[in-house]
């Protein structure tokens, strides 16, 4: 195995500025990210297919983001 570091597949998400423990949650990224998902990978534990994710990206930014934005200020994962 290599003990180099890699280099981040969302150097987008490296630069942030995380003042005050508040994670900056940009639909715009969201959505990019999204788009980028490879469509041939297998599902993941949540039991969703990628290509659902990459095929409904631009319906289902708003509310994965809204999501993101309060698991992140309750610092609790959400069960669903």
């Amino acid at each position: 195995m290599d003990d180099e570091p890699r280099e981040s597949q969302c150097p987008e998400l490296e630069d942030h500025d995380c003042k005050n423990n508040q994670l900056p949650v940009n639909p715009e990224i969201v959505q990019d990210l999204l788009i980028q998902m490879n469509r041939y990978k297998s599902m993941g534990p949540d039991g969703i297919h990628p290509r659902i994710l990459k095929e409904l990206a631009h319906v289902i930014v708003k509310p994965l983001s809204v999501t993101f934005e309060r698991s992140w200020e309750s610092r609790e994962v959400p069960a669903d």
